[in-house]
């Protein structure tokens, strides 16, 4: 088992690492020719839609990995829940998406991209993860993250051309979604096959325990984008961003992890679980390491000094990031293979982080601003692991004489 996961574990930090390189290149050549205030805006769409698509998921994308960890996803009618989720979430981002951006005085075109972004994202999700359950983990990842190298591919065209536009971006970027979602959705329907049998309602049970974590889970990290954008400014949330993107290196390694982790949790013994702790360790030790070391000039050099004054920043930025490679194993491992009454159990403590965020999060920012956010971020994520890690501790060895 150990072996199988780190043939995986390679093969798929390859795919992920082409696409982020591919998105970091997207960000900062945005980051470059946009204005402070554009790149604010922006950011702003992709909070909004990093916060939405996952609700309107409902958690059904990883409900349906959990259920398929001990299926066989060919007996079952996967296709008609997949569909219905898809026209539902349609319909209630094209009523939330123009009441946003009404809020923040924003566009058609800011609306536009965000709806059609929101629906190929959960196209995207929904499929990907289907095809995960499967075990083709490395089609997974490549049907999962190609629109962001298509994306990066006319984010690059944009920049030799000297189109700095953000609604030529915005409209650009939204139909390539929407082209990219519904060619998936057809072709991942002809290489698995839908079976008879009805997909049980404990599995879509479990998918609105993954919904209420999701939403947890995106108030730590956009909720911060919200407070920030309210109490400071849309050009310091830009910053924000900006200088956050080293945190996309870390989740490299965080989602090659889950990936494959939380499927193949069934199978896992206590031997596999020490190593893949430790492996994530040292790997996000290195990487905080190399950031606190090396960060400061290749920021600076990659925004063209334009973010300098926000440098000061990167040690916390590394700090959240280690916290979250660690945190990656029991989070896998408990929503992948633990029973329904420990993912509850899981759920609840979730649930109490982000009313611990919000109001450290606002007296912080009021005091030290981007600096207060950072701190908050490292305080939740860090009682999320410790939690997570007192869980996977207790339940072990029930679960290892389990399987």
């Amino acid at each position: 088992m150990t072996k199988y996961y780190l043939s995986k574990f390679r093969n798929i930090i390859f795919l992920i690492i082409i696409s982020v390189l591919f998105g970091l290149i997207r960000h900062i050549l945005l980051g470059r020719m946009l204005t402070k205030s554009d790149f604010g805006i922006y950011a702003l769409s992709m909070t909004i839609i990093g916060m939405l698509y996952p609700i309107l998921l409902f958690g059904q994308q990883r409900g349906l990995v959990r259920f398929f960890v001990n299926n066989k996803i060919e007996e079952y009618n996967w296709a008609k829940p997949i569909s219905v989720l898809i026209k539902l979430s349609l319909l209630l981002s094209m009523i939330i998406v123009p009441f946003i951006a009404w809020y923040y005085h924003m566009n058609y075109a800011f609306s536009c991209f965000c709806i059609l972004a929101i629906l190929s994202s959960i196209i995207s999700e929904l499929l990907s993860n289907l095809v995960r359950s499967s075990k083709l983990f490395e089609l997974s990842i490549f049907l999962h993250r190609a629109i962001r190298i298509i994306l990066s591919i006319l984010a690059i065209l944009f920049f030799l051309f000297g189109i700095d536009s953000l609604d030529i971006i915005f409209i650009a970027f939204g139909i390539t979604h929407i082209i990219y979602g519904v060619l998936l959705y057809y072709y991942v329907t002809k290489i698995i096959r839908s079976g008879n049998r009805k997909v049980p309602s404990d599995s879509l049970k479990d998918g609105v325990y993954f919904s209420l974590m999701d939403i947890t889970i995106l108030a730590n990290i956009y909720g911060i984008n919200v407070i920030i954008a309210s109490l400071i400014s849309v050009e310091a949330l830009g910053a924000f961003f900006a200088i956050t993107i080293i945190l996309r290196v870390f989740e490299i390694f965080i989602q090659s992890t889950d990936f494959i982790l939380m499927p193949s949790s069934g199978e896992l013994d206590y031997h596999s679980i020490l190593i893949i702790i430790g492996k994530t360790f040292i790997i996000g030790t290195f990487l905080s390491l190399l950031f606190v070391l090396y960060g400061r000039n290749l920021l600076s050099l990659l925004y063209n000094h334009k973010y300098d004054a926000y440098l000061e920043l990167i040690p916390y930025v590394s700090i959240i990031g280690l916290i979250k490679m660690i945190d990656v194993v029991p989070s896998s491992i408990i929503s992948g293979a633990f029973s329904s009454k420990i993912l509850k159990k899981y759920l609840n403590m979730n649930l109490i982080l982000p009313v611990i965020l919000v109001p450290l999060s606002i007296i912080l920012i009021n005091s030290i601003e981007l600096k207060g956010a950072m701190i908050s971020l490292i305080v939740v994520y860090l009682l999320k692991a410790v939690f997570g890690y007192s869980i996977l501790i207790k339940q072990n060895d029930s679960f290892l004489k389990a399987n």
